[in-house]
C-alpha cells in the first residue's frame, strides 16, 4: 500500500520525456527507447526470455516462458510503449500466450499491459487480484491525466484466475509456484523452473537498482535468508534489472544492512539519501529514493 500511495507522488514529478527519453514529442514511435530482450536459458523443451524496460522506468521486467506449444508471461510492464514491445516479441515467437501471471499488486508490474494484451487469461494470487480490481482503474486515471493515453494503457485487464502454490508439469516441463509475504510487497507469487535452475523472483530481488524501502527491512531480510537456502537455483529473474546469479541475494542483503546502518545515524531524509547514494553511486533508480522518502521521513507538523 505504501508503494501505491507514493507512486502518486511520482505522477507530479515525471513527464513523458523523462520516461521515454529525450526524443521530441512529435518523434515517431520507432525513435523512442525500446525495452531490451534476451534469452536467459534454452533447452529442447523450454526457453526463458526476459524483457527489461529502460532505466527511466526503473528497469521493470517481464519474463516469457516459452514451451513447445505455448507461452506463459510474467508481469506486464508499467507503461504502454514497453508493454507493446513485450507484445511484439511474443508475437514474433509465434505461439499463443495461454497464461499471463501478475506477481504482485504494484502497478509498475501490470498497468501497461491492457492495450497490448486485451484478451489474455490473467492469473494472480487472490489478494492481489482483489487489490487490482479496486486500485487499477484509479491508477489508469491518475497516470493518464499526467502523461496521456499514448503512455498509459486505457484498457485494464483484470485477473480472472487465482494462482496457487504447488507443482505443475506443462509440455513436459516442471514448474513450482510459491507465495511469499512481507518483503517489498505484502504478498507475491514466485515461479521456479527447477530443471533449469531458474527462480523468477520479481520484486523479492533487485539487480543494479535501488530497493524500494520506505519501511522495515525485517520481512525482506527474512525472505532473502530463506531464498539463500534454496541452493538448487543458479539463475534469478528479478523485478527490476537484468537476470543474474546467486550473488544477487547477498548484494540485496548487504543493501538492507546499509540501509539499517544509515537509518541509525541519518539526521533526516536528505542526509539518508546522501549517505545511501555515496554508498551505492552506481545503482540505477535513484528517483525511487525521492518517492519513498516522504513515507520514511514524514514532515513534522
Amino acid at each position: 500500500m505504501k508503494k501505491l500511495l507514493a507512486l502518486g507522488l511520482l505522477i507530479a514529478s515525471l513527464s513523458t520525456a523523462a520516461i521515454v527519453g529525450s526524443a521530441p514529442a512529435h518523434a515517431q514511435d520507432n525513435e523512442r527507447p525500446r525495452a531490451l530482450v534476451q534469452v536467459v536459458k534454452s533447452t529442447p523443451d523450454v526457453t526463458v526470455h526476459t524483457l527489461v524496460a529502460p532505466s527511466s522506468v526503473f528497469s521493470v521486467t517481464s519474463h516469457i516462458i516459452e514451451f513447445k506449444s505455448q507461452l506463459f508471461v510474467v508481469d506486464g510492464q508499467f507503461f504502454a510503449p514497453f508493454a507493446a514491445d513485450l507484445k511484439a516479441y511474443t508475437t514474433q515467437l509465434g505461439k499463443p500466450v495461454t497464461r499471463f501471471y501478475i506477481s504482485h499488486e504494484h502497478p509498475d508490474h501490470y498497468l501497461g499491459m491492457g492495450d497490448a494484451f486485451p484478451d489474455v487469461t490473467v492469473y494472480a494470487l487472490p489478494g492481489v487480484r482483489q487489490h487490482i480490481e479496486k486500485d487499477g482503474p484509479e491508477q489508469i486515471a491518475k497516470w493518464t491525466a499526467k502523461l496521456g493515453p499514448k503512455m498509459v494503457a486505457q484498457h485494464l485487464v483484470l485477473p480472472t484466475r487465482d494462482a496457487h502454490a504447488g507443482r505443475e508439469v506443462v509440455d513436459g516441463v516442471a514448474l513450482e509456484f510459491a507465495t511469499l509475504q512481507d518483503h517489498e510487497a505484502a504478498e507475491s507469487l514466485v515461479i521456479k523452473l527447477p530443471e533449469l535452475g531458474i527462480y523468477i523472483a520479481q520484486d523479492l530481488l533487485y539487480n543494479g537498482v535501488h530497493l524500494w524501502l520506505p519501511g522495515s527491512t525485517e520481512g525482506w531480510r527474512k525472505a532473502l535468508t530463506g531464498l539463500q537456502a534454496e541452493s538448487g537455483y543458479t539463475t534469478f529473474l528479478v523485478g527490476h534489472g537484468q537476470p543474474t546469479d546467486r550473488q544477487v541475494i547477498g548484494r540485496n542483503l548487504a543493501y538492507l544492512d546499509t540501509v539499517d546502518r544509515i537509518r541509525r545515524s541519518a539526521t533526516g531524509g536528505a542526509d539518508y539519501k546522501a549517505q545511501l547514494l555515496q554508498a551505492y553511486p552506481d545503482l540505477g533508480g535513484a528517483a525511487l529514493l525521492d518517492i519513498y522518502l516522504p513515507l520514511a521521513y514524514p514532515a513534522k507538523p
